[in-house]
Order: C-alpha cells, then sequence, then structure tokens
C-alpha cells in the first residue's frame, strides 16, 4: 500500500512542484512586502515560531495529533495571508495582469478611430 502511495507521489510530483514553488515565492514576497499590513505580515513568521517551539495545544510526544495542530496552524496562515492580502498585490506578484477597463481592449470592433480639432470662435 505504502509503495502504491510513494509512486503516485513520485507522478504527481512533476505537476504539483511548479505550483508549489509558485506559492512559496508567493508567500515570500508577501510577507516582505511593505504594503501589505504588518499583522498579516507576521502571521507566517509567528506560525513558523509555533512550529519550532516544543509546547502546543496538543503535545508533539502524541503520535500523529502532535503535529495535526501545527499544520493547521501553518495552513491558516497562509490562508490568511494570502486572502487578506490586496488582491492587486497578489495579482502583482503571481504575474497576472489588471484587467483594463478601457473599450478598446474589451471590444476592438466596436471602437471608431478618429481625430479631433479644436475650432476657434473667434
Amino acid at each position: 500500500m505504502s509503495r502504491l502511495l510513494v509512486n503516485i507521489f513520485m507522478m504527481l510530483l512533476p505537476r504539483l512542484l511548479p505550483q508549489i514553488i509558485r506559492y512559496l515565492l508567493l508567500i515570500w514576497r508577501l510577507t516582505f512586502d511593505r504594503r501589505v499590513s504588518i499583522f498579516l505580515r507576521a502571521l507566517v513568521p509567528l506560525a513558523l515560531v509555533y512550529l519550532i517551539l516544543p509546547w502546543g495545544l496538543i503535545p508533539d510526544r502524541t503520535p500523529i495529533l502532535g503535529y495535526v495542530d501545527d499544520l493547521i496552524i501553518i495552513g491558516l496562515a497562509v490562508l490568511l495571508l494570502i486572502k487578506l492580502s490586496p488582491l492587486a498585490i497578489v495579482n502583482e506578484h503571481l504575474g497576472i495582469k489588471p484587467e483594463s477597463n478601457r473599450p478598446e481592449d474589451k471590444d476592438p470592433s466596436q471602437v471608431v478611430d478618429g481625430k479631433a480639432r479644436f475650432i476657434d470662435d473667434e
């Protein structure tokens, strides 16, 4: 059974690795971007400190449950950082260009090109 899981993981790794690296870079950039609130930027480092410290909500000596609370804290910190950061900043770090409101970008066939000149009434 574990051999099957390892094989499935190795098959999915080339597909998942670029996305994982992309989101790790996003987390890194958002953590050090001064346009994001200091409280949001502090979430991931504080979660990492919680992971390193020996005490927790559930002691790490318990076989599985001790590490689950650490994963939940890290996951919540990352989720809050990404979801509560301004969308424009997140899109900028992900490389997504902002959508244009110009009519010629939305439907170029509906735009008429022309020239204008001012006529003086004097």
